[in-house]
């Protein structure tokens, strides 16, 4: 006899790919809303599966079983009631980590050969060279070491750039990185980078990392922010910009997503802003796409969990 299809809920806002390769699963049946309201809707007619980045407690509903995430992080989920629920988690974690190292040093480079500042000078079809600078022989400091700092490390020690991670249990840490600080050393790696790349998960409080005090170390340094919003004072990162103390900001994530329109790193020559987006490839939905099979069929209880968090202490397994 048949096993019956798992029916499985597409949150509206996706990576690319991943509808085509749900669609392409015989053992589901996809419901694709076109908002939040029809995920709500498609979860109380039964569904057990969303696959999402975003999380509402509206879809807590006790149909859901298994969450399919999108993305990396698992500060949005509510850990404690999922785990009253039963609602197993996963996460993308390592799908975009090659993707998102690329995109760390496009942002990089449109700072240092100063590509940002052509880009708006061609809107007013202005010609002007701007002699920019080389990452080569540039001090790269990595905070998060993770999947995503180790692609980003292994592609900078490739362009001979000097390298020094920051990681909140660098005792565990085993890549190509040989200077691997604590968390409690953020100071000292802001005094000596030129460069500060942040690719580290939320705090579970939202604290930032990187306020005043980091900035004024950096001086007039660049940074770039690939991992959450809430790791910089914002504020602070304005101010330093606008008195050219800092050098310049790539920023693919913000405190606050969308960016909002009165925002003055929009108008800032040194800053290139991205829309959260450093994950996004055609390549992401057949990654992603590989490793919800393999979890599919944990579901079903044939095989092993990958990238599932244990809900109440947030570590994968």
């Amino acid at each position: 006899m048949s096993m019956a299809p798992i029916h499985v809920v597409l949150h509206p806002q996706r990576p690319p790919g991943v509808e085509a390769f749900l669609r392409s699963v015989p053992q589901i049946e996809l419901h694709s809303p076109a908002d939040e309201d029809g995920v709500v809707r498609a979860l109380d007619a039964g569904a057990q599966v969303l696959a999402t980045f975003i999380w509402k407690d509206a879809f807590l509903r006790p149909t859901l079983r298994w969450i399919a995430g999108m993305g990396a992080g698992i500060e949005q989920y509510p850990l404690a009631k999922l785990a009253e629920q039963e609602v197993a988690l996963t996460t993308a974690a390592g799908v975009h980590a090659g993707c998102v190292a690329e995109h760390a040093f496009a942002l990089m480079l449109a700072l240092t050969r100063r590509v940002g500042e052509a880009v708006r000078h061609m809107g007013r079809h202005h010609w002007q060279a701007l002699p920019g600078e080389e990452l080569a022989g540039k001090k790269l400091a990595i905070v998060g070491l993770g999947r995503i700092g180790e692609e980003i490390a292994k592609r900078a020690d490739n362009w001979g750039m000097q390298i020094m991670g920051v990681k909140r249990n660098p005792g565990g840490y085993r890549g190509c990185v040989t200077d691997v600080r604590s968390a409690a050393e953020l100071p000292q790696a802001c005094d000596w980078a030129d460069i500060l790349l942040l690719c580290a998960p939320a705090a579970p409080d939202k604290r930032w990392l990187v306020g005043e005090d980091e900035l004024t170390r950096l001086g007039a340094g660049w940074i770039v922010n690939v991992g959450r919003g809430s790791l910089i004072d914002e504020p602070a990162l304005v101010r330093a910009l606008a008195t050219g103390r800092l050098r310049g900001a790539g920023l693919d994530v913000t405190a606050v997503e969308p960016l909002p329109a009165q925002s003055p790193l929009w108008d800032m020559p040194n800053v290139v802003v991205t829309a959260h987006n450093a994950g996004d490839s055609p390549g992401y939905g057949p990654r992603w796409g590989a490793l919800f099979q393999q979890n599919l069929a944990a579901f079903h209880g044939a095989g092993e969990w990958i990238n599932r968090v244990a809900a109440r202490a947030g570590a994968t397994q």
